[in-house]
């Protein structure tokens, strides 16, 4: 769609240009995206540029991590988009998804210059990033890994192989920038083209709720249910909601936020339950200190989780626990429960009992 400006003689159509032939560079539009994520639509925050990725002797051009924990990988072409560069970006996340905490860490001590600075801590960083953005709960880092490609021109061959990605549940943004020159200034508009806009009219005059934007908040049971759970972590959840309300005395659950459902006590949350088509991930809010990684492990009789094994090690894993610091206060224990759980056992009631006496109220 063209630019247009208004003048008193009327609608004038600014001159569309090229960025090669405002001989400005990958280098210009990498400089702009690093100045404020915001042009690529979303909130992010950089730690990286020119990353070198010792397994394919290649750097990529921007390393992000986004509101959800997920790393994003971020390709910048100033002329046409072609083929190659999606399976660059993909060989990359692949390498990336295996990255743990210290990994990250390090990457953004050396992006931020704070190398030599034994007070960064990249947790707290990161969760001011989250608070600053008026997101409540800090989720855990690299679950996920995506991809966005920004370009002056989508060839075909990417469109459609990208859109075959984000049909198979790889999450993939590319967006084509359009570039106008008005006089000395040059004015650039950024388009995601994958995957494919939907119209905010879409649910007009329908009941559906296929189309019913925000679902999580008009009908937060729904969305989470229906569209996050797979039919397996459906019936894990519905028969977890029962033991939880049958044994503790909680406000919930609360199911108006995107990705999680809420359990509350004392107006604070006490258990945060991340929905997914592969396991449920139970974030318990405790005293820090509370407890132990280990022993929660044994007497839960699951595995420990590892934040440093793979991706690929990481969803193979049957039930697993975590305990991570969130700050002076409060641990996370993280339980992924996979339908091989034992939701009515005793000792899953009598750890559901400790983390109750051990929230923050």
């Amino acid at each position: 769609m063209s630019l247009w400006k208004i003048t008193e003689k009327g609608p004038v159509k600014v001159k569309e240009t090229k960025l090669a032939q405002e001989k400005l560079l990958e280098e210009n539009l990498e400089d702009w995206v690093v100045t404020d994520p915001a042009l690529l639509g979303e909130k992010l925050l950089i730690i990286g540029r020119q990353v070198m990725i010792p397994e394919v002797r290649d750097k990529l051009d921007i390393l992000a991590v986004d509101l959800q924990g997920n790393i994003v990988i971020i390709e910048l072409k100033r002329g046409k988009l072609s083929d190659p560069v999606d399976m660059q970006a993909l060989r990359y996340a692949s390498y990336i998804s295996k990255w743990g905490f210290d990994d990250i860490e390090n990457q953004a001590r050396s992006y931020l210059g704070k190398v030599e600075d034994s007070e960064f801590n990249f947790n707290e960083y990161y969760e001011q990033f989250c608070a600053d953005s008026d997101t409540d709960e800090v989720p855990d880092l690299n679950s996920d890994q995506r991809l966005i490609i920004v370009g002056s021109e989508v060839r075909d061959k990417l469109g459609s192989v990208a859109l075959w990605l984000c049909d198979h549940k790889i999450d993939i943004k590319v967006i084509e920038v359009t570039a106008y020159r008005e006089g000395d200034a040059i004015l650039v508009q950024p388009q995601v083209i994958v995957p494919l806009p939907i119209s905010r009219f879409k649910a007009t005059g329908s009941v559906s709720l296929e189309g019913t934007p925000r679902l999580w908040i008009s009908d937060g049971k729904s969305w989470h249910l229906n569209k996050r759970c797979s039919g397996k972590t459906r019936e894990v959840f519905l028969k977890l909601d029962d033991v939880i309300r049958d044994n503790l005395d909680v406000d919930g659950p609360r199911w108006n936020q995107k990705y999680f459902i809420a359990y509350r006590i004392a107006n604070h949350n006490w258990l945060t339950i991340h929905t997914h088509s592969r396991a449920l991930q139970l974030v318990f809010h405790v005293k820090k200190g509370a407890f132990v990684q280990s022993e929660v492990a044994e007497l839960l009789g699951i595995e420990e989780f590892n934040q440093d094994d793979s991706l690929s090690e990481k969803l193979g894993l049957p039930s697993s626990v975590r305990v991570q610091n969130r700050n002076e206060i409060t641990d996370f224990v993280i339980l992924r429960i996979k339908d091989d759980f034992k939701l009515e056992s005793k000792e899953f009631h009598e750890f559901l009992k400790k983390t109750y006496s051990a929230a923050q109220k």
